[in-house]
Protein backbone atom coordinates (compact mmCIF):
# COMPACT_ATOMS: atom_id res chain seq x y z
CA UNK A 1 0.00 0.00 0.00
CA UNK A 2 2.90 2.09 0.68
CA UNK A 3 4.38 1.64 -2.75
CA UNK A 4 1.01 2.64 -4.23
CA UNK A 5 0.59 5.84 -2.06
CA UNK A 6 4.19 6.91 -3.02
CA UNK A 7 3.36 6.18 -6.73
CA UNK A 8 -0.33 8.17 -6.39
CA UNK A 9 0.64 10.84 -3.99
CA UNK A 10 -2.48 12.74 -4.79
CA UNK A 11 -5.06 9.93 -5.55
CA UNK A 12 -7.33 8.54 -2.93
CA UNK A 13 -7.73 4.66 -2.50
CA UNK A 14 -11.33 3.28 -3.11
CA UNK A 15 -11.26 -0.21 -1.68
CA UNK A 16 -13.88 -2.14 -3.25
CA UNK A 17 -15.12 -5.65 -1.08
CA UNK A 18 -17.88 -7.78 -2.88
CA UNK A 19 -18.91 -4.77 -4.89
CA UNK A 20 -19.30 -1.97 -2.13
CA UNK A 21 -16.88 0.65 -2.09
CA UNK A 22 -14.96 1.68 1.25
CA UNK A 23 -12.86 4.62 2.85
CA UNK A 24 -10.53 2.91 5.38
CA UNK A 25 -8.10 5.75 6.34
CA UNK A 26 -9.15 8.63 8.24
CA UNK A 27 -6.31 11.01 5.69
CA UNK A 28 -8.07 9.23 3.09
CA UNK A 29 -11.82 10.22 4.45
CA UNK A 30 -10.51 13.65 5.32
CA UNK A 31 -8.92 14.31 1.66
CA UNK A 32 -12.33 13.67 -0.19
CA UNK A 33 -14.61 15.69 2.14
CA UNK A 34 -12.27 18.90 2.12
CA UNK A 35 -10.85 18.52 -1.03
CA UNK A 36 -13.55 17.25 -3.57
CA UNK A 37 -16.57 17.57 -0.87
CA UNK A 38 -17.22 13.59 -0.78
CA UNK A 39 -19.11 13.00 2.65
CA UNK A 40 -20.27 9.07 2.11
CA UNK A 41 -21.63 7.39 5.01
CA UNK A 42 -19.83 5.75 8.19
CA UNK A 43 -20.71 2.39 8.64
CA UNK A 44 -18.22 0.87 11.09
CA UNK A 45 -18.66 0.53 15.04
CA UNK A 46 -16.82 2.81 17.37
CA UNK A 47 -14.60 -0.17 19.35
CA UNK A 48 -15.09 1.64 22.74
CA UNK A 49 -19.27 1.59 22.49
CA UNK A 50 -20.06 -1.14 20.13
CA UNK A 51 -23.76 -1.52 21.75
CA UNK A 52 -24.77 1.28 19.55
CA UNK A 53 -25.48 2.85 16.46
CA UNK A 54 -25.54 6.18 16.77
CA UNK A 55 -21.90 7.19 16.16
CA UNK A 56 -20.39 5.63 13.69
CA UNK A 57 -16.81 4.87 12.69
CA UNK A 58 -14.87 3.82 10.12
CA UNK A 59 -15.11 2.81 6.89
CA UNK A 60 -16.81 5.09 5.05
CA UNK A 61 -19.28 3.81 2.35
CA UNK A 62 -19.14 6.30 -0.87
CA UNK A 63 -22.14 5.59 -3.25
CA UNK A 64 -21.69 5.00 -6.34
CA UNK A 65 -22.31 8.22 -7.86
CA UNK A 66 -19.31 9.64 -5.35
CA UNK A 67 -17.21 6.89 -7.05
CA UNK A 68 -18.19 7.85 -10.83
CA UNK A 69 -17.34 11.18 -9.80
CA UNK A 70 -13.84 10.86 -8.45
CA UNK A 71 -12.78 8.32 -10.80
CA UNK A 72 -13.84 10.99 -13.73
CA UNK A 73 -12.11 13.60 -12.13
CA UNK A 74 -8.57 11.51 -12.01
CA UNK A 75 -8.55 11.91 -7.71
CA UNK A 76 -8.69 8.18 -7.15
CA UNK A 77 -7.73 4.63 -7.46
CA UNK A 78 -10.15 1.74 -7.17
CA UNK A 79 -8.75 -1.45 -5.20
CA UNK A 80 -10.32 -4.88 -6.34
CA UNK A 81 -9.91 -6.35 -2.58
CA UNK A 82 -10.10 -9.71 -3.55
CA UNK A 83 -7.58 -9.46 -6.20
CA UNK A 84 -4.89 -7.73 -3.73
CA UNK A 85 -4.16 -10.62 -1.86
CA UNK A 86 -1.38 -13.01 -2.71
CA UNK A 87 -2.27 -16.82 -2.18
CA UNK A 88 0.35 -17.55 0.24
CA UNK A 89 2.68 -20.14 0.30
CA UNK A 90 3.40 -23.25 2.60
CA UNK A 91 6.31 -21.69 4.28
CA UNK A 92 4.32 -18.04 4.72
CA UNK A 93 1.25 -19.95 6.43
CA UNK A 94 3.64 -22.10 8.79
CA UNK A 95 6.09 -18.73 9.35
CA UNK A 96 2.59 -16.37 10.33
CA UNK A 97 1.61 -19.47 12.43
CA UNK A 98 4.85 -19.76 14.40
CA UNK A 99 4.85 -16.23 14.72
CA UNK A 100 1.24 -15.86 15.90
CA UNK A 101 1.78 -19.17 19.10
CA UNK A 102 4.89 -16.93 20.36
CA UNK A 103 2.67 -13.71 20.70
CA UNK A 104 0.42 -16.05 22.68
CA UNK A 105 2.98 -17.65 24.43
CA UNK A 106 4.54 -14.28 25.28
CA UNK A 107 0.65 -12.63 26.38
CA UNK A 108 0.83 -15.79 29.00
CA UNK A 109 4.18 -15.59 30.22
CA UNK A 110 3.22 -11.61 30.97
CA UNK A 111 0.08 -12.54 32.41
CA UNK A 112 0.97 -15.11 35.16
CA UNK A 113 4.27 -12.77 35.57
CA UNK A 114 1.70 -9.51 36.71
CA UNK A 115 -0.73 -12.33 38.51
CA UNK A 116 2.56 -13.58 40.54
CA UNK A 117 3.81 -9.96 41.06
CA UNK A 118 0.20 -8.25 42.41
CA UNK A 119 0.00 -11.34 44.60
CA UNK A 120 2.97 -10.24 46.01
CA UNK A 121 2.36 -6.81 47.07
CA UNK A 122 -1.05 -8.15 48.46
CA UNK A 123 0.15 -10.72 50.74
CA UNK A 124 2.75 -7.92 51.92
CA UNK A 125 0.30 -5.45 52.72
CA UNK A 126 -1.55 -8.23 54.98
CA UNK A 127 1.58 -8.71 56.66
CA UNK A 128 2.14 -5.25 57.49
CA UNK A 129 -2.00 -4.76 58.47
CA UNK A 130 -2.67 -7.93 59.92
CA UNK A 131 -0.60 -10.10 60.50
CA UNK A 132 -0.40 -14.09 59.04
CA UNK A 133 -3.92 -14.17 60.91
CA UNK A 134 -5.17 -11.94 58.17
CA UNK A 135 -3.61 -13.50 55.73
CA UNK A 136 -4.94 -16.92 56.39
CA UNK A 137 -8.59 -15.28 56.33
CA UNK A 138 -8.10 -14.12 52.92
CA UNK A 139 -7.02 -17.48 51.56
CA UNK A 140 -9.84 -18.86 53.19
CA UNK A 141 -12.28 -16.93 51.91
CA UNK A 142 -10.73 -17.07 48.38
CA UNK A 143 -10.78 -20.76 48.81
CA UNK A 144 -14.60 -20.61 49.72
CA UNK A 145 -15.41 -18.38 46.53
CA UNK A 146 -13.24 -20.65 44.26
CA UNK A 147 -14.71 -23.56 45.80
CA UNK A 148 -11.90 -25.65 46.71
CA UNK A 149 -9.00 -25.77 48.68
CA UNK A 150 -6.64 -26.24 45.87
CA UNK A 151 -6.80 -22.58 44.90
CA UNK A 152 -6.39 -22.01 48.73
CA UNK A 153 -3.15 -23.97 48.81
CA UNK A 154 -2.16 -22.45 45.62
CA UNK A 155 -1.88 -19.23 47.31
CA UNK A 156 1.12 -19.82 49.29
CA UNK A 157 3.51 -19.76 46.45
CA UNK A 158 4.36 -17.84 43.10
CA UNK A 159 2.39 -20.67 40.20
CA UNK A 160 4.86 -22.17 38.24
CA UNK A 161 4.97 -22.22 34.28
CA UNK A 162 3.47 -25.38 34.05
CA UNK A 163 1.89 -26.72 30.49
CA UNK A 164 -1.43 -27.19 32.89
CA UNK A 165 -1.06 -23.63 34.20
CA UNK A 166 -0.22 -22.09 30.49
CA UNK A 167 -3.00 -23.50 29.35
CA UNK A 168 -5.72 -21.88 31.72
CA UNK A 169 -3.74 -18.47 30.52
CA UNK A 170 -5.87 -15.73 29.27
CA UNK A 171 -4.59 -14.23 25.93
CA UNK A 172 -6.01 -12.15 23.24
CA UNK A 173 -6.06 -12.18 19.36
CA UNK A 174 -4.71 -9.18 17.96
CA UNK A 175 -5.99 -8.25 14.45
CA UNK A 176 -3.62 -5.88 12.44
CA UNK A 177 -4.88 -2.16 12.17
CA UNK A 178 -4.17 -2.18 8.24
CA UNK A 179 -3.83 -4.41 5.53
CA UNK A 180 -0.18 -2.40 4.81
CA UNK A 181 1.30 -4.85 7.35
CA UNK A 182 0.48 -8.45 5.57
CA UNK A 183 3.26 -8.90 3.62
CA UNK A 184 0.37 -10.47 0.47
CA UNK A 185 -1.23 -7.32 0.17
CA UNK A 186 -0.49 -5.49 -2.88
CA UNK A 187 -2.34 -3.39 -4.85
CA UNK A 188 -0.91 -2.50 -7.45
CA UNK A 189 -1.71 -0.76 -11.22
CA UNK A 190 -0.70 -2.01 -14.27
CA UNK A 191 2.06 0.72 -14.46
CA UNK A 192 3.49 -0.49 -10.74
CA UNK A 193 3.45 -4.44 -12.52
CA UNK A 194 7.65 -3.58 -13.36
CA UNK A 195 9.47 -5.56 -10.31
CA UNK A 196 6.79 -7.59 -8.99
CA UNK A 197 6.78 -11.63 -8.93
CA UNK A 198 5.98 -13.56 -12.24
CA UNK A 199 2.16 -13.78 -12.41
CA UNK A 200 1.03 -10.45 -10.41
CA UNK A 201 -1.80 -8.86 -12.12
CA UNK A 202 -3.18 -5.44 -11.83
CA UNK A 203 -5.62 -5.01 -9.16
CA UNK A 204 -6.02 -1.33 -8.96
CA UNK A 205 -7.66 0.77 -11.79
CA UNK A 206 -7.91 4.57 -12.19
CA UNK A 207 -10.64 5.12 -14.81
CA UNK A 208 -14.25 3.59 -15.41
CA UNK A 209 -13.15 2.17 -18.53
CA UNK A 210 -10.50 0.31 -17.15
CA UNK A 211 -12.56 -0.90 -13.80
CA UNK A 212 -15.55 -1.99 -16.42
CA UNK A 213 -13.06 -3.82 -18.46
CA UNK A 214 -11.59 -5.64 -15.22
CA UNK A 215 -15.04 -6.89 -13.89
CA UNK A 216 -15.27 -5.16 -11.31
CA UNK A 217 -17.18 -1.81 -11.56
CA UNK A 218 -20.01 -1.63 -14.11
CA UNK A 219 -22.02 2.09 -12.97
CA UNK A 220 -23.54 3.32 -14.55
CA UNK A 221 -25.01 0.96 -17.59
CA UNK A 222 -28.26 2.09 -17.79
CA UNK A 223 -30.00 5.60 -18.69
CA UNK A 224 -31.37 6.04 -15.19
CA UNK A 225 -28.04 5.66 -13.82
CA UNK A 226 -26.68 7.97 -15.79
CA UNK A 227 -29.19 10.60 -15.55
CA UNK A 228 -28.17 9.95 -11.53
CA UNK A 229 -24.80 10.60 -12.18
CA UNK A 230 -25.51 13.49 -14.28
CA UNK A 231 -27.59 15.38 -11.67
CA UNK A 232 -24.72 14.39 -9.15
CA UNK A 233 -22.09 15.73 -11.07
CA UNK A 234 -24.13 19.01 -12.14
CA UNK A 235 -25.59 19.82 -8.60
CA UNK A 236 -21.61 18.84 -7.21
CA UNK A 237 -19.93 21.60 -9.51
CA UNK A 238 -22.21 24.21 -8.59
CA UNK A 239 -20.75 24.09 -4.68
CA UNK A 240 -23.72 21.69 -3.08
CA UNK A 241 -22.88 18.72 -1.30
CA UNK A 242 -24.86 15.59 -1.90
CA UNK A 243 -25.80 12.42 0.30
CA UNK A 244 -28.20 9.35 -0.50
CA UNK A 245 -32.04 10.59 0.11
CA UNK A 246 -33.91 8.07 1.35
CA UNK A 247 -34.94 9.19 4.31
CA UNK A 248 -36.35 12.43 2.78
CA UNK A 249 -38.08 11.00 0.06
CA UNK A 250 -35.65 11.40 -2.85
CA UNK A 251 -32.78 10.40 -4.76
CA UNK A 252 -30.51 12.41 -3.06
CA UNK A 253 -30.91 15.59 -0.09
CA UNK A 254 -28.56 19.12 -0.94
CA UNK A 255 -26.94 20.89 1.00
CA UNK A 256 -25.49 24.17 0.61
CA UNK A 257 -22.05 23.46 2.05
CA UNK A 258 -20.16 20.70 4.23
CA UNK A 259 -23.40 19.15 6.65
CA UNK A 260 -21.27 19.14 9.21
CA UNK A 261 -22.21 23.14 9.34
CA UNK A 262 -25.13 23.13 7.41
CA UNK A 263 -28.85 21.71 7.26
CA UNK A 264 -29.80 20.24 3.57
CA UNK A 265 -31.91 22.49 1.59
CA UNK A 266 -33.24 20.40 -1.01
CA UNK A 267 -34.46 17.01 -1.35
CA UNK A 268 -33.85 15.89 -5.30
CA UNK A 269 -36.19 13.92 -7.52
CA UNK A 270 -34.63 12.10 -11.19
CA UNK A 271 -36.16 12.44 -14.09
CA UNK A 272 -34.49 10.34 -16.05
CA UNK A 273 -35.52 11.63 -19.63
CA UNK A 274 -36.89 14.94 -20.99
CA UNK A 275 -39.89 13.49 -22.42
CA UNK A 276 -40.52 11.30 -18.83
CA UNK A 277 -44.33 12.18 -17.68
CA UNK A 278 -44.97 13.50 -14.32
CA UNK A 279 -48.45 12.16 -13.22
CA UNK A 280 -50.19 15.41 -11.08
CA UNK A 281 -50.49 13.62 -8.48
CA UNK A 282 -46.49 13.33 -8.09
CA UNK A 283 -46.03 16.76 -8.27
CA UNK A 284 -48.80 17.54 -5.65
CA UNK A 285 -46.61 14.45 -3.32
CA UNK A 286 -43.51 15.98 -4.11
CA UNK A 287 -44.41 19.57 -2.96
CA UNK A 288 -46.19 18.43 0.27
CA UNK A 289 -43.21 16.19 0.74
CA UNK A 290 -40.93 18.92 0.56
CA UNK A 291 -42.79 21.00 3.03
CA UNK A 292 -43.29 18.22 5.27
CA UNK A 293 -39.78 17.48 5.66
CA UNK A 294 -39.20 21.67 5.81
CA UNK A 295 -37.33 21.39 2.42
CA UNK A 296 -37.64 22.70 -1.26
CA UNK A 297 -38.02 19.65 -3.36
CA UNK A 298 -36.27 19.70 -6.37
CA UNK A 299 -37.37 17.87 -10.15
CA UNK A 300 -33.78 17.01 -11.56
CA UNK A 301 -34.57 16.46 -15.65
CA UNK A 302 -31.38 15.08 -16.77
CA UNK A 303 -30.83 15.21 -20.49
CA UNK A 304 -27.76 12.51 -22.02
CA UNK A 305 -28.96 12.75 -25.13
CA UNK A 306 -28.80 8.44 -24.17
CA UNK A 307 -32.14 6.95 -25.39
CA UNK A 308 -31.38 2.91 -24.30
CA UNK A 309 -29.08 1.26 -22.15
CA UNK A 310 -26.88 -0.50 -25.14
CA UNK A 311 -26.03 2.84 -26.24
CA UNK A 312 -24.95 3.57 -22.52
CA UNK A 313 -23.35 0.72 -22.02
CA UNK A 314 -21.10 1.40 -25.39
CA UNK A 315 -19.89 4.29 -24.16
CA UNK A 316 -18.45 2.92 -21.19
CA UNK A 317 -16.65 0.31 -23.20
CA UNK A 318 -15.30 2.72 -25.63
CA UNK A 319 -14.00 4.99 -22.53
CA UNK A 320 -16.30 8.16 -23.99
CA UNK A 321 -17.44 8.43 -19.40
CA UNK A 322 -14.03 8.66 -18.26
CA UNK A 323 -13.13 12.51 -17.27
CA UNK A 324 -15.54 15.09 -16.52
CA UNK A 325 -14.53 17.22 -19.56
CA UNK A 326 -17.00 15.24 -21.07
CA UNK A 327 -20.18 15.98 -19.75
CA UNK A 328 -22.97 13.33 -18.59
CA UNK A 329 -25.35 15.85 -20.64
CA UNK A 330 -27.74 19.45 -19.87
CA UNK A 331 -29.57 19.12 -16.09
CA UNK A 332 -32.46 21.50 -15.78
CA UNK A 333 -34.37 21.95 -12.12
CA UNK A 334 -37.58 22.77 -11.04
CA UNK A 335 -38.38 23.75 -7.03
CA UNK A 336 -41.67 22.92 -5.45
CA UNK A 337 -43.19 24.00 -2.44
CA UNK A 338 -46.91 23.40 -1.13
CA UNK A 339 -47.76 26.78 -0.65
CA UNK A 340 -49.88 27.36 2.91
CA UNK A 341 -49.62 23.17 3.86
CA UNK A 342 -47.82 22.88 6.81
CA UNK A 343 -47.04 25.98 8.27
Amino acid sequence: MDRLRQRYPDKVPIHLSQGVPFLWDVSDVDRARTQHHICGLLTGTLPLIPQQNVFLGLPLRLIPEEVVYLLRKGVALLIDEAQAYSEPTEAERVAFRDQELKGIQLQKERTLTEQNERRDRIEAKLRESGGDGALERRRARQAAKEGGEAFASGLTSHEERSEGTMARMPYVHYTLGESGGIPGYVPCTREMLDGLPTGTRANTYTTLKEATDAGIWSYPTTVEERARCAVFEDLHEKGFFLSTGLRFGGDFVVYPGDPLRYHSHFTATILVTPTQPIPAYHIISSGRLGTAVKKSHLLCQANTRIIDNTQAQDRRRRGDDDSLHKPWGRVEYWSLAWAGFGT
